[in-house]
């Protein structure tokens, strides 16, 4: 790794005076250890809500539960930024710096206990302080950040799993203070206490949540240990309470070691018990380093140039930021039935599963470079279901969220399933997405969570009416959810199939047609409809946001919405050379937006749509596609990323692409194949065989495909356990029309229930 301030753009460097900043920092801050190339500030700028990545510079090791990082401001009162992770490029202030974050996420959440070190009298509003923040004095990369704030006070942070370390270097000659956040949480927090159970540690207890609008609340308990007994302490009130400590009279260096539960307080100290961070930030920063080190060397390239490289790499570190473990090193978690749970010795539970954003990239990415963790992120969903009731879409912490439409637990575990991770027991699981796919009755989660409304309506029209507002949207989602339905019903159907109960899976195939009951053939859309069967009257707006379709419109949603039947979709639109000439209008522009007619591949509905030139036998046109959206979309630069990066799910669309492979049907291990950006890209996973992607030639389309030396002219392959290529060359030509994938039977497989065109 390197430090990221090296690998910024030109535009946001700060030359000669960066460097005299830099000079005052710690010694350890100073440099990087060699290796990858990640810049953690990609993603972080942006214009919010859509087009920020949200992502945030928090240390953090692989999939952990502390994320210790900055929370800015552009407010002189210390309200939280205005992007969601609470981290934004273009805020000037820092208002704390706490030990949980979401990277990418589009709603704010955790951000819990801030804690700010000033220097002399302790400010007038506490709650509200903050401090200058120049972006020039920052530096980060995976696992730790350091930066100088505008009082003067160096940064240092270094991340474990559940604990980390903080180290302070106050000016010399003032007192220096420590003001703990307690109601500081990025959502908002109640019930905060703060205790001081010895004159070296801190202890704050709070409770936040309602991600995005919904009911679900956390508790979290957030322990600071100093290396030296306080001088003193005190506590303040009001909306926002926490607490203060004088840490010096004289200023000086002082360490703090952090640790957070969602237990209690006693899970927090044993945390640290365990995990024995340290006091040392160049050992734990070195420690991260080598866990980051360790998870990126599963893809490994030759070639491209220096900013497809530094993409690639901070692409795949965003994708493994997330699922997050929740449970404590003793094992305890908290469950979806409000009771505190225990594991076996070894096992971890794991939340913030990004069900409807990941089960497209960030899962089937997952599930091939690390099965043993996907496997564990669908065992936790399998106990949530069993303390809850129903399998969630979007659990954070220990509630459901409810958080974007359909039963994405469905394609989640599916894809899981095909990509290999496969250390959970099925036939449960199976039983039970089947029960949330027809039942219409029964208690709901948490009071509250049904993981399919409009279930009974769906069964019974074979779509869900497009009548009752979305929770939390002023418009209806009812088309959407009918295609999520389709698709979640296809992923059921793939499971039921591995689990042997054919009479299920042909069941749940044949719903998973469902989304014919949307198409208008006069308009060649996906439409959304009345309780009545009705369409939308012809002024209907194919590029409008959002009625009928969640974070899109019938466009986005028409070419990107069926992803088990695209063959079936395309036929429905018209001849082969309107869909083609639909399909060119349609990425004439690649970011448009929610409200407009044209791709927006910074969101999930787009995602799959490059990739429809392939059922069109058009794979140049995919190259073309993807190559365009590759370099002018993503960029080194924390405007970098065209939309949410969503806990790494549009961070996971970047690597697919980079090695010209992209997973096309959830529940199948299906995937489109086109151009590299690398000559040669190995890929490591932590169980099962490596695979070698090789690039002949540095043309821009793919004149053929070897898989183990075996010429194939289809445009895409599996990619399951056990079928995976030991080496897929691909080679390339500058020829606009090679004939590589265009005929009928090179095509991918699109499935009209379980029947395989």
């Amino acid at each position: 790794m390197t430090v990221s301030g090296r690998t910024r753009c030109a535009a946001y460097a700060a030359g000669l005076v960066a460097a005299l900043v830099l000079a005052t920092l710690p010694a350890a801050a100073k440099a990087a250890p060699p290796g990858r190339d990640v810049d953690v500030f990609i993603g972080t700028g942006g214009s919010a809500p859509w087009h920020s990545g949200n992502t945030t510079p928090a240390a953090a090791r692989p999939f952990g539960l502390v994320h210790l990082g900055p929370d800015t401001t552009g407010a002189r009162d210390g309200r939280p930024s205005t992007t969601a992770s609470g981290y934004g490029w273009e805020d000037d202030r820092v208002r704390g710096f706490s030990a949980t974050h979401l990277s990418g996420a589009g709603c704010p959440a955790l951000g819990d206990v801030p804690f700010l070190p000033v220097t002399g009298a302790l400010p007038a509003d506490p709650a509200g302080a903050s401090v200058a923040l120049d972006h020039a004095a920052e530096r980060a990369d995976p696992g730790w950040y350091a930066a100088r704030l505008g009082n003067g006070v160096g940064v240092s942070l270094a991340a474990g799993l559940r604990t980390g370390l903080a180290v302070l270097a106050f000016p010399r000659g003032r007192p220096s203070r420590l003001l703990v956040k307690a109601g500081g949480s990025l959502a908002g927090a109640r019930g905060a206490r703060v205790r001081f159970p010895s004159r070296r540690e801190i202890a704050v207890s709070t409770t936040s949540g309602g991600f995005c609008g919904s009911p679900g609340r956390y508790r979290v308990h957030v322990l600071l240990r100093l290396a030296r007994p306080m001088v003193a302490h005190g506590t303040w009130g009001g909306a926002r309470p926490g607490g203060w400590v004088t840490l010096d009279r004289r200023g000086g260096t002082s360490k703090v070691q952090v640790s957070v539960s969602f237990v209690d307080l006693a899970g927090a100290r044993r945390n640290l018990e365990v995990e024995r961070p340290g006091w040392s930030y160049a050992d734990l920063r070195a420690e991260a380093s080598t866990a980051w080190d360790r998870e990126l060397a599963r893809v490994q390239v030759t070639g491209g140039t220096a900013q497809e490289r530094t993409l690639l790499d901070t692409a795949l570190y965003h994708s493994l930021l997330h699922p997050s473990l929740v449970s404590d090193a003793d094992g305890r978690y908290p469950g979806f039935d409000g009771e505190v749970h225990r594991l076996a010795p070894g096992e971890r539970h794991y939340s913030a599963v990004a069900g409807w954003d990941a089960y497209r990239t960030q899962l089937p990415l997952l599930a091939w470079l690390r099965p043993d963790v996907a496997s564990a992120v669908v065992r936790s969903l399998a106990r949530m279901a069993t303390q809850g009731g129903w399998l969630p879409r979007w659990p954070l912490v220990a509630s459901y969220t409810g958080v974007m439409n359909g039963d994405s637990a469905a394609p989640v575990i599916a894809t899981a399933h095909a990509f290999g991770a496969r250390d959970f027991a099925l036939e449960p699981l199976v039983t039970r997405l089947a029960r949330q796919g027809e039942q219409t009755d029964g208690l709901p989660g948490q009071g509250w969570f049904r993981p399919r409304p409009g279930l009974a309506d769906y069964l019974r029209l074979g779509y869900v009416p497009n009548t009752t507002p979305e929770r939390g949207w002023p418009q209806p989602h009812g088309a959407s959810t009918t295609l999520e339905y389709a698709v979640d019903d296809f992923a059921v159907a793939r499971l039921a199939m591995a689990a042997g109960r054919e009479d299920l899976a042909a069941r749940f195939a044949e719903r998973s047609r469902s989304w014919r009951n949307l198409l208008d053939e006069g308009r060649g859309l996906l439409l959304p409809r009345d309780g009545d069967g009705a369409f939308p009257g012809p002024d209907t707006d194919p590029g409008g946001c959002c009625d009928g379709f969640q974070e899109g419109n019938p466009t986005q949603y028409t070419f990107g919405g069926v992803p088990q039947d695209v063959a079936g979709l395309l036929a429905g639109l018209g001849t082969p050379a309107a869909a083609l000439q639909r399909l060119d209008d349609f990425h004439s522009s690649l970011s448009a937006g929610a409200g407009s007619p044209h791709a927006w591949l910074g969101n999930q509905p787009s995602f799959l749509t490059p990739w429809t030139y392939l059922w069109l036998g058009e794979p140049t046109r995919t190259a073309e596609v993807v190559t365009r959206a590759r370099h002018g979309l993503w960029s080194v630069a924390p405007g970098g990323l065209p939309g949410n990066d969503d806990l790494g799910s549009l961070s996971a669309w970047y690597v697919w692409a980079s090695l010209g492979l992209y997973p096309l049907t959830p529940g199948t291990a299906d995937v489109g194949l086109t151009t590299p950006a690398f000559d040669r890209v190995t890929v490591r996973p932590s169980a099962g065989p490596p695979t070698v992607i090789e690039r002949v030639g540095s043309g821009s389309h793919v004149a053929g495909v070897l898989v183990d030396g075996v010429a194939r002219s289809a445009s895409w392959l599996p990619l399951g356990p056990g079928i995976r290529p030991a080496v897929l060359r691909v080679v390339t030509t500058e020829d606009p029309a090679p004939a590589w994938g265009t005929a009928p039977g090179d095509r991918p497989p699109s499935y009209d229930g379980l029947a395989q065109r």
